[in-house]
């Protein structure tokens, strides 16, 4: 989703491609950043192509930045996951004059966050340390920063921070989380969202020594891949879940565990029959994954239960 210009006093134009479902997709909802909540705004839409454009007229004040994010919905209420988060301005009809022109207001926004990422070195169980840049303004004030956590059909707001950096806690361990931030200077003039970053959230599981030896068999378009984990420390691994990375493959199946996948996050959990591993053993897992042309790049490195494993 993008900005899109919408020649309307207050109103915010956005555009995005349509999306797809099994049956048809009946419509769209649009959230607006407002008050400090996501709420959601009325918006008239407009189909071309392979495109739609929302023009939102609801309770905007024009001249002023907002946030903004869809959903796509079928006949059945089936919501899809939350578009990446945009930032738009509702429009003045006149333009206001530009800053910084005598006597004009500040409407420069600050600039937009980059190098979103987690921190590592800080037991935090069911939680993610993360920093980006900082960023600069116009004004000379070192702006806020808005930190924000995708969820199933939306957004959660973690709260403002006056350093490029938060600590977000009460997360399921092993479980992907994905995270935008937004920087905001005095005015309320807001940066673009940072690029979405999604971080693995700490669990409290005791620490462990592993090894992971990979192996896969791939043709053009596919692979079949078998996954060894070796217990390498001297307790046993009771209860255990593997994470890495398939950066352009999609997982299809997968065998002898629970398997998952979140963007290029995949996450495999443990069976009852096979949650322990006793020091010097190992147990195999295995799945299937397709990928678009060449583009098969085996895992560089394997999480288990929050440890990075040896590769062998």
């Amino acid at each position: 989703m993008g900005p899109y210009n919408a020649y309307i006093n207050g109103a915010a134009g956005l555009i995005w491609t349509k999306s797809t479902d099994d049956v048809a997709v009946t419509g769209y909802d649009v959230y607006a950043w407002i008050d400090g909540a996501f709420t959601p705004v009325t918006t008239q839409f407009f189909t071309s192509g392979d495109w739609v454009v929302g023009v939102v007229l609801q309770n905007l004040t024009p001249g002023r930045d907002y946030l903004f994010y869809v959903v796509a919905k079928d006949a059945d209420g089936n919501l899809s996951a939350p578009s990446d988060l945009v930032r738009q301005r509702a429009m003045v009809e006149p333009p206001l004059p530009t800053s910084p022109g005598p006597g004009a207001p500040d409407t420069t926004p600050p600039g937009t966050p980059t190098g979103l990422t987690a921190v590592t070195g800080m037991p935090i169980p069911g939680g993610i340390f993360l920093a980006w840049n900082t960023v600069s303004d116009d004004s000379g004030v070192p702006p806020k920063y808005d930190l924000f956590r995708r969820t199933d059909h939306g957004y959660a707001y973690e709260g403002e921070n006056g350093t490029p950096r938060d600590i977000v806690t009460g997360l399921e361990g092993g479980k992907p989380y994905t995270f935008q931030v937004v920087a905001r200077d005095a005015s309320g003039n807001l940066s673009a969202a940072s690029a979405p970053y999604t971080a693995v959230a700490q669990s409290d599981t005791p620490p462990v020594s592993c090894a992971v030896t990979y192996t896969q068999s791939a043709w053009k378009g596919g692979l079949t891949a078998s996954v060894k984990i070796m217990n390498t420390g001297t307790t046993a691994i009771d209860g255990w879940k593997l994470t890495f990375l398939l950066p352009t493959q999609h997982l299809t199946k997968g065998w002898s565990a629970r398997w998952t996948q979140s963007d290029s996050v995949v996450t495999v959990e443990n069976y009852d029959w096979n949650k322990t591993i006793k020091p010097g053993s190992s147990v195999s897992i295995g799945f299937n994954a397709t990928f678009p042309g060449d583009q098969n790049t085996p895992p560089m490195s394997f999480t288990l239960n929050q440890r990075s494993c040896t590769i062998t």
